[in-house]
C-alpha cells in the first residue's frame, strides 16, 4: 500500500476523518471518540483517560486483497518507568471465531512506536467480518507477553474502495471477547 507521508504524522487529523468517526457513550455520559468502523467494547465502562493509548491504521481494498497498514501507536503505557517493546497482532473475527492471525515486527523501547507495516488478507476472507487489532508488550525470556489493549473494526462499515486512515483508541484486551491477557 502506498501511504502518503502525511498519514504517518502522529498528530494529523482532518475534516474527512471526523466525518466517519463516531462516539460511544457509557451510562455515566462519558464520551470516547472511536475510529471509523470501530465497534464499541461490550460491557466496558468508559472513563476519561481509561483507554490504553491509540493505534493508527489505514485500510484499502486493492486487487482482491484487503491491505491493513499498521502505521503507529501513541501514548502506550504512560505511567510505566520503562518504555515497552511492542507489536501489533490482528485477527479476522467471524462471530466468536478468530481467524488468520497476522503480526507486525517488534518495535523496541517506545511509547509511540512507528510500525509502518502492511498486513494483507484476501478480500473474500475479510469482507463481512470484523478485524481485531491488539497491541502486545513483548516480555523477556520466559515471561508471558502482555496484552496492552485492542480495538475491533467492522470492515463492512469502512469505505474500502479508497484509502481510509484513522486513530483507534485501545481498550482492555478482555473487552474483545478473550478471557486471558496472555498472547493467544
Amino acid at each position: 500500500m502506498n501511504i502518503p507521508e502525511r498519514f504517518y504524522d502522529r498528530n494529523s487529523e482532518s475534516e474527512e476523518e471526523d466525518k466517519w468517526s463516531q462516539s460511544a457513550r457509557n451510562e455515566n455520559g462519558v464520551d470516547a471518540k472511536l475510529g471509523r468502523g470501530q465497534v464499541p467494547p461490550k460491557g466496558f465502562k468508559m472513563i476519561p483517560g481509561g483507554q490504553s493509548g491509540e493505534v493508527k491504521l489505514g485500510f484499502c481494498l486493492s486487487k482482491g486483497t484487503l491491505e491493513v497498514e499498521v502505521i503507529c501507536a501513541r501514548d502506550i503505557c504512560p505511567g510505566e518507568k520503562e518504555e515497552p517493546d511492542t507489536y501489533v497482532k490482528t485477527y479476522l473475527r467471524d462471530g466468536d471465531r478468530w481467524l488468520q492471525k497476522r503480526k507486525t515486527r517488534v518495535i523496541r523501547h517506545s511509547r509511540n512506536p512507528q510500525y509502518r507495516q502492511t498486513i494483507k488478507y484476501s478480500s473474500c476472507d475479510a469482507l463481512g467480518r470484523n478485524l481485531l487489532v491488539m497491541l502486545w508488550e513483548k516480555k523477556q525470556a520466559f515471561e508471558s507477553n502482555q496484552g496492552l489493549g485492542g480495538a475491533e473494526v467492522s470492515l463492512d462499515h469502512l469505505p474500502l474502495t479508497r484509502l481510509t486512515v484513522d486513530w483507534y483508541p485501545l481498550f482492555p484486551i478482555h473487552t474483545l471477547g478473550t478471557h486471558t491477557a496472555d498472547s493467544p
